[in-house]
């Protein structure tokens, strides 16, 4: 179960009177409007929050579905999952999805989810971003790792999500070099794959024939 801590998004306690939860909201969403902040990615990404916050702890009834969820993720020892605002955040959930395609065996990967993973990530949010606050160092970092992370994956969910790293920094050579190599060895490995059974039958025939004739 993933559950935010929604009080922390609004900086009231879990004890706030519905007029409270309302004060707060229109203080940090006047901060926060998108209108006031020309366009900031991380702006708006905080303001999504607020607004989801918000919507959550305004109403009665879902904020008390709410209690309880924030109950259960404290009572289960877990933690509260993280807002991806910020530059090192973004680099941080890069860095799990690619551990994961580490844990796992490149048998049981499972195509669409790791796609589907990286495109959460990414989304246009994200990715403006990590064009407008991130340093070049971190965004190479963020790119190498979910480039490792889609080493399993066919070509076919290569080339949508390579469109995503460039945007990151098209301007970038390292980046751009870095994909293109990727995408290189990902076409020499798949073009192995479509003809080694085709070598593997010449090897397996000339050998046969090679022992046939010196039995002979």
């Amino acid at each position: 179960m993933l559950v935010k801590d929604y009080y922390t998004t609004l900086g009231i306690p879990p004890s706030a009177t519905q007029q409270e939860i309302k004060k707060a909201f229109r203080k940090l969403a006047l901060q926060y409007h998108p209108d006031k902040n020309n366009g900031n990615y991380q702006s708006t990404a905080r303001f999504t929050e607020i607004q989801e916050a918000y919507e959550i702890l305004s109403d009665v009834k879902r904020r008390e579905e709410y209690h309880y969820q924030r109950w259960y993720i404290r009572s289960a020892g877990q933690s509260f999952v993280q807002r991806s605002l910020t530059p090192v955040e973004i680099l941080a959930e890069s860095r799990l999805i690619k551990d994961y395609i580490d844990s796992i065996s490149i048998f049981r990967v499972n195509y669409d989810l790791i796609s589907g993973h990286i495109r959460q990530l990414l989304t246009d949010t994200t990715i403006g971003i990590l064009q407008q606050q991130a340093d070049t160092t971190l965004k190479r970092s963020v790119i190498r790792n979910l480039l490792h992370a889609t080493t399993p994956l066919p070509l076919r969910y290569q080339l949508p999500l390579n469109e995503l790293f460039l945007r990151i920094d098209a301007n970038d050579k390292e980046i751009k070099e870095s994909i293109a190599t990727a995408l290189q060895r990902k076409k020499q490995r798949e073009q192995w794959d479509r003809y080694k059974w085709i070598v593997v039958v010449v090897l397996t025939a000339f050998i046969c024939w090679l022992m046939y004739a010196i039995a002979k």
